[in-house]
């Protein structure tokens, strides 16, 4: 069942909980609404109103990159409060309009698209094993200086032990 927003069959709209301030059209949108269409008994007379292009891998880790198709005239609104919207991944619709529909009442809902700049993109999550590695090394490369004054820290804890250690040397 979506966790991030219900369906107004009657409108065509996925409306977006209270609370909802970003989205990924992939896994909140699409593939929540899929497996809602399937299940539901109700949600399963209409035609499911989405359509994903894209997706598929063309080799050394890269996937066309995935479009979420609105479908019908379905479109998806904010919750209404005032808010900045975040939504992750490509979204269209079939008629070429606003994916989007106004929110109920005077609310200022500004909408912040983030989406894939090239038409390929890496499969996963973009982390290799080198990324992880450089990472590590960041950490363990980084001064005990700087973070020596949080209270429970690693760093903290290794200053207290070298002073301890010193301490007892000098005994």
């Amino acid at each position: 069942m979506a966790q991030k927003m219900t369906y107004d069959t009657d409108n065509k709209l996925f409306v977006l909980n209270d609370g909802v301030i970003s989205f990924d059209v992939v896994v909140d949108l699409y593939s929540d609404a899929k497996e809602d269409w399937l299940t539901d008994t109700l949600l399963n007379k209409f035609k499911f109103p989405l359509l994903a292009i894209g997706g598929q891998g063309i080799g050394g880790g890269q996937v066309i990159s995935p479009y979420i198709m609105l479908r019908y005239g379905w479109k998806i609104r904010p919750h209404e409060a005032d808010h900045i919207l975040t939504v992750a991944g490509n979204l269209i619709t079939d008629d070429e309009t606003t994916p989007y529909a106004s929110v109920l009442g005077d609310y200022q809902v500004v909408i912040k698209s983030i989406v894939s700049a090239n038409s390929l993109t890496t499969a996963g999550v973009g982390i290799t094993s080198t990324d992880l590695a450089n990472i590590a090394d960041g950490v363990w490369d980084e001064l005990l200086a700087d973070h020596i004054a949080i209270t429970g820290s690693v760093a903290k804890t290794l200053k207290d032990i070298k002073t301890r250690a010193t301490l007892a040397s000098l005994k």
